[in-house]
């Protein structure tokens, strides 16, 4: 767990809670420094910003393990632990998060929707729009089935890398690569991440994945990240 170079615990009872870099969860700082729910060592994080997977809000890390905005839980410390273990499917979404996977959020969709409807009465363009629309909208209903329905297991980050393929406002994304279990085999994923907090995970790092058992190919980082 990561401290900032403080690693006492201030006296019990002085009321204040800090978020478990081990298992997630907001815990009393109580002597002796340990988590109420895991018995983890407990120590003052530094200041953290990470952005919400869910609605993009920022939010303190140390201070919190749901986003103050949307009430979903937040993504793991880079610390190398993974944090609570999803909730038994179906699990709940936070509201908004389907259709932004869905539409305001779908590239592939968005093109689609951009070629094919206003340029119906041609043949060109909805021959390009329509493929890319349900491209979109499969890859869309893939992640949230694995997000709600998906089997959880345990996985591993295997390397983090800046895309340079793609920029926004001259900012490019990091791409995170992972493996996780399945009674099986242990597969490859991958996650596209703009939060600036990508760049201090790194190989190793521990995570949860929810997936498809029917099809592992449709899988996700729980929480996702952003």
């Amino acid at each position: 767990m990561r401290d900032g170079g403080r690693t006492g615990a201030p006296a019990a009872g002085d009321g204040r809670t800090v978020i478990c870099g081990f298992c997630g969860a907001a815990t009393p700082v109580l002597e002796p420094a340990s988590c109420v729910h895991c018995g983890g060592t407990v120590r003052v994080l530094e200041p953290l910003v990470v952005e919400c997977g869910w609605c993009g809000a920022s939010n303190r890390r140390d201070l919190h393990e749901s986003c103050v905005h949307c009430g979903g839980p937040l993504p793991a410390l880079p610390s190398g632990h993974p944090g609570p273990r999803p909730p038994d499917p179906p699990r709940a979404l936070p509201p908004g998060y389907a259709n932004r996977v869905r539409y305001w959020k779908n590239v592939e969709v968005i093109i689609g929707i951009v070629f094919t409807i206003p340029f119906f009465w041609t043949l060109l363009f909805p021959a390009v729009g329509i493929p890319l629309w349900i491209s979109g909208a499969r890859r869309a209903r893939r992640q949230l089935g694995a997000l709600r329905d998906g089997a959880a297991t345990r996985g591993r980050i295997t390397g983090v890398s800046v895309d340079e393929n793609k920029s926004i406002n001259e900012k490019h994304p990091w791409k995170i690569a992972y493996t996780f279990d399945t009674p099986d085999a242990t597969l490859p994923g991958s996650c596209e991440a703009w939060d600036p907090v990508s760049a201090r995970r790194s190989a190793g790092d521990a995570l949860w994945v929810v997936y498809d058992p029917a099809d592992p190919r449709s899988n996700s980082i729980w929480p996702p990240i952003r």
